[in-house]
């Protein structure tokens, strides 16, 4: 039986992975780079956040395309937006 602590896991303790599972009913633990082209080529069924268990397709995803209200606090201080554009 695998071990799930140490596939999830890195040396430090640190979460590297995330659990999926694939349309076939493979689970497996994937980094942020290969879940992303698991999402692209459409072969996720559902993957867990710390929430719990999403099933791509009926869960939302994302909070979806609202407008945001307020004040855009990514640009600001030292570094506004006006340096980068």
């Amino acid at each position: 039986m695998k071990n799930v602590a140490t596939e999830a896991f890195g040396k430090e303790g640190i979460l590297m992975k995330i659990q999926v599972i694939l349309n076939g009913g493979q689970e497996r633990f994937v980094d942020k780079d290969e879940l992303q082209f698991l999402f692209l080529t459409r072969q996720v069924f559902s993957f867990k956040r710390s929430a719990g268990w999403v099933v791509v397709g009926r869960d939302q995803m994302r909070a979806g395309n609202k407008k945001m209200t307020g004040e855009d606090r990514r640009y600001h201080g030292k570094f506004s937006r006006e340096h980068w554009y």
